[in-house]
């Protein structure tokens, strides 16, 4: 006995490998921005000396918040856009939070509302940059696959229920015609 299947298994493969293709085209299309991330003129040998050591990167970032001086934030960042961090006279550097490859997090408080704000910190180029928290530090902290992974489960299990639904609506439609002569 053939046993006629209801399910397009191309769809099925289509369904079940998106999640992966989407997955490759983030990390192909931040490994491609990366290429053109950070501005040479922030890697010479006289910033390579500046801020050689992650500490002081950290101490520099502290005045530069406190002040909101936008070139010096632009130093710290070594990137060609950089990106606005909130600025506060009262932002005070407090401690390293945690280390993790590629990545050293230290915690800066707000004196006045207690805000916290953490500041992530990597090693480029022989000098240490502070890195906002974009598709390049989700992608290179590992951080993406906390969204990711649960996502794509669901979305597998979303195609399993829908292929079992079909294939059970097909059975109980032809074991209806087979009693009831329809």
């Amino acid at each position: 006995m053939k046993v006629k299947s209801y399910v397009n298994f191309r769809w099925v493969l289509v369904v079940a490998l998106a999640p992966l293709v989407v997955a490759g085209l983030f990390v192909l299309g931040v490994k491609v921005l990366d290429r053109v991330r950070y501005d040479p003129a922030y890697f010479t040998p006289a910033y390579v000396e500046q801020y050689g050591t992650p500490g002081g990167v950290a101490r520099a970032l502290e005045g530069a918040l406190q002040t909101g001086d936008r070139e010096s934030l632009a130093e710290l960042q070594g990137l060609r856009r950089p990106v606005q961090f909130d600025t506060n006279p009262k932002l005070v550097f407090v401690m390293l939070w945690e280390r993790a490859d590629p990545y050293i997090t230290y915690f800066y408080i707000d004196m006045q509302t207690y805000e916290r704000h953490m500041h992530y910190f990597e090693e480029v180029n022989g000098r240490w940059v502070v890195s906002p928290p974009d598709a390049h530090y989700y992608l290179h902290s590992g951080r993406w696959l906390v969204v990711f992974t649960p996502v794509a489960v669901v979305w597998w299990l979303l195609g399993i229920v829908v292929v079992l639904a079909v294939s059970v609506s097909h059975l109980a439609a032809r074991l209806r015609a087979q009693m009831y002569g329809e």
